[in-house]
Formats: C-alpha cells, structure tokens, sequence
C-alpha cells in the first residue's frame, strides 16, 4: 500500500528541517521536531490567510517552550500532475529570533 500523501509531506518536511516525524496517534499537536524548530504540517485544497495565522501563532507558543523556532509547513494540493511549492511560514517574533535585529 502506497503512503498516504500527507506521511509522505510530514516525513519530506523532517528531512527539510533535520528533524523526525511524530506519527498520528503521539498525542502530540506537532508534527516534526529538530533540534532547532517545531512543524505543524498542512497539506491542503483550501486554507485561509486567518487559518494559517492562527496555526503560527499557536506553534510558535508551543516551541517557545523548547526555545525553537515554530514553523508552519503548507503544501496545496492541486491535483495529479499539478506540483506546488512546499511554502515554511513563520511568524514576524519568530523570524526575529531565528535572524537578530536587522541593523
């Protein structure tokens, strides 16, 4: 049997960030751990700019706990044949944090 897709993202986005993959039954909201980050994963037809703030905003409260960076990994799904890029969102703190002050 073939690897649903969205298996398939999470484990892509755990080899992006150098982290693993937390299988569906953990008990844990994220999806991917590294030694730097936490990921939420969404592979989706629709997601609304509200939607996707809310998700950031709640991994980043996660991942300030560990003192990582929260990131949302999104994907759309377009349908067979149609690629899409795999787009990492973070919040504006948690840029902040991951890069310093800009001057």
């Amino acid at each position: 049997m073939a690897d649903a897709a969205w298996k398939a993202f999470e484990r892509d986005v755990a080899e992006l960030l150098g982290g693993r993959r937390f299988w569906a039954n953990a008990g844990e909201r994220l999806d991917v751990e590294s030694d730097g980050a936490i990921a939420q994963c969404k592979l989706v037809k629709r997601l609304s700019l509200e939607a996707l703030s809310q998700l950031a905003e709640e991994v980043e409260r996660e991942a300030a706990s560990k003192f990582k960076a929260g990131v949302v990994a999104v994907k759309v799904r377009r349908g067979a044949g149609r690629k899409s890029p795999l787009l990492l969102v973070v919040t504006e703190a948690t840029w902040r944090r991951m890069n310093g002050p800009t001057r």
